[in-house]
């Protein structure tokens, strides 16, 4: 009976020695960007980031002339008049910053929602996938220190994805 009993306890231990657990990894960044449905997102965000950009630079351009404005007419206007011609613009100036950093954490919010979106869009085809092949866990390239080739799957994801989504 003790020689059955230790038989019985070898083989349930080992079996979960035996189990294949199945590891892959993905170049997450490459991913988003080759895909295409990520690659028309990042375009359309680019752009609209862009143009947020010439508007901001343009503000920022005529700021700078009306400073220049005001340092070329320092000797030609009386002191009062300058001290008021300055204190206009400082709190242009302080309005400028505050809406480029309004404007510039919008862009950003926007961004990471979007991102975020085409993450949620394509998590359906990488679970499919993992259900196919019977892989255990996906892992970020960035987050590995070193692996086999043979485990990237990046490649095979943006084939189905492409493939999948349109």
């Amino acid at each position: 009976m003790k020689i059955f009993l230790k038989i019985f306890i070898f083989f349930i231990l080992h079996s979960y020695t035996f189990a294949e657990t199945s590891i892959a990894y993905i170049d997450l960044d490459s991913l988003l960007s080759k895909t295409n449905i990520g690659k028309n997102l990042f375009e359309k965000l680019n752009k609209s980031e862009n143009l947020k950009m010439q508007e901001l630079q343009e503000q920022e351009k005529k700021l700078k002339d009306e400073e220049n404005k005001i340092i070329a007419s320092k000797n030609l206007i009386s002191e009062e008049q300058l001290k008021n011609d300055i204190k206009k613009f400082k709190k242009k100036l302080n309005d400028y910053k505050s809406l480029k950093s309004s404007e510039l954490d919008k862009l950003q919010e926007t961004r990471n929602n979007e991102v975020n979106n085409l993450l949620g869009t394509i998590n359906s085809v990488i679970k499919s996938y993992m259900d196919e092949n019977l892989i255990t866990i996906i892992i970020d390239k960035k987050n590995i220190y070193i692996a086999h080739k043979k485990h990237d799957i990046t490649d095979t994801l943006i084939e189905l994805i492409n493939k999948s989504i349109k």
